[in-house]
């Protein structure tokens, strides 16, 4: 918490806005994992429309 506090961010407003991405990037906090090579969480789907 004091980390947030520090950097000017409210946890209960990201909290609010589904932005948790954006708070623990502004306090130096945040995990990206990318891609595991497993089935959990990898897929990737492209929607190709007819003209």
């Amino acid at each position: 918490m004091h980390k947030a506090e520090v950097a000017g961010n409210d946890p209960l407003t990201a909290l609010a806005n589904n932005d948790a991405h954006t708070f623990f990037e502004q306090i130096g906090e945040q995990v990206i994992t990318g891609p595991t090579l497993t089935n959990v969480n990898d897929f990737r789907a492209i929607l190709i429309q007819p003209l």
